[in-house]
């Protein structure tokens, strides 16, 4: 099939176009299959994006679980010395409901994180952001919490639970939440910075490396270099390079295979259904959402998921 004009309009390859629901559908399918046939497709579909989000999130489940049942019996037994004792189903009450919205709430709190690694250059809105987070945060907890034991008495036929909204008993409550929010802040972060740490081998030229390679389209052989090659673009059964001339050549290929085709000469993936060549980038723009758009040296701009940015980080650091 010979090399048609760089237009997203190209009436011959209209049904190649990425953006088609039944293109994606397909990459999905040939994604998973290959998933269990590749022993390294987990880490080149870049699947180590999903494995570094669950460790902080089971470390505060976990960690949440200990300190209600340690506060748990630690309270009941200190009411009891006072001579105050309660049954022990009311001190896990009252500390199970508190951990569950702190579970509930992680996600805000990571979200926020990725926000502010996504403001290297406005440090200075960074305070205000999350003194009004701690703030609602406070908020959500508390009234989640008490509503919860609320339940939870009215369940157990033990009449209505009475927090007692004084101004010194949300200050206590803040108090708390404040060092709460901020270790799971720090959880985050750390587990961000890790998760983006450079990784050289995934756009570095490997030395020795051939300096072209052939395509086969149809019954035609065609003989690229690397540095010709913006991007590569999944298109179904097929997947498209993008030239630097503006051309495109269509074949029949798999993007995971071209994936391992194209990394000794410095590609990237940068998203489930696209390469780019690393040589060629000259700007990388984050989002808030932790996704990017990565700009080439033609002009032309492709669109990232945070899934795949720990590949680029050896770029800009």
């Amino acid at each position: 099939m010979a090399a048609v004009p760089c237009s997203p309009r190209a009436g011959r390859h209209a049904s190649a176009q990425v953006e088609t629901v039944r293109d994606e559908q397909s990459m999905l399918r040939d994604e998973s299959q290959r998933a269990g046939t590749s022993g390294d497709a987990v880490v080149t579909n870049g699947s180590s994006g999903r494995l570094r989000c669950w460790p902080p999130y089971l470390a505060i489940a976990l960690g949440t679980a200990l300190t209600c049942l340690v506060n748990a019996f630690s309270t009941a037994h200190d009411l009891s010395r006072l001579g105050r004792a309660v049954p022990l189903w009311q001190p896990l009450l009252w500390e199970i409901s508190s951990g569950i919205l702190v579970v509930a709430l992680a996600p805000l709190v990571h979200r926020l994180v990725l926000v502010s690694l996504a403001w290297p250059h406005r440090p200075w809105l960074l305070g205000p952001l999350h003194a009004t987070a701690i703030l609602a945060f406070s908020a959500v907890h508390v009234c989640g919490m008490v509503l919860l034991r609320k339940l939870g008495y009215w369940a157990a036929g033990a009449g209505d639970y009475n927090f007692g909204f004084s101004g010194g008993n949300l200050f206590y409550e803040l108090r708390k939440d404040i060092l709460v929010y901020l270790l799971l802040a720090s959880l985050f972060w750390l587990s961000e910075l890790w998760g983006r740490r450079p990784q050289p081998q995934a756009a570095t030229v490997l030395a020795g490396a051939p300096s072209g390679f052939w395509l086969r389209d149809g019954t035609v052989d065609l003989r690229l270099e690397p540095a010709e090659i913006i991007a590569v673009v999944s298109a179904g059964n097929y997947v498209e390079y993008c030239l630097a001339s503006g051309k495109r050549h269509l074949i029949r290929a798999t993007l995971q295979g071209e994936d391992q085709r194209l990394r000794p000469f410095g590609f990237s993936r940068i998203h489930r259904t696209r390469l780019v060549n690393t040589a060629r980038i000259r700007r990388i723009a984050g989002k808030p959402s932790g996704d990017f758009d990565v700009e080439m040296d033609t002009g032309e701009s492709f669109s990232g998921s945070r899934r795949y940015r720990e590949g680029l980080v050896a770029l800009t650091s």
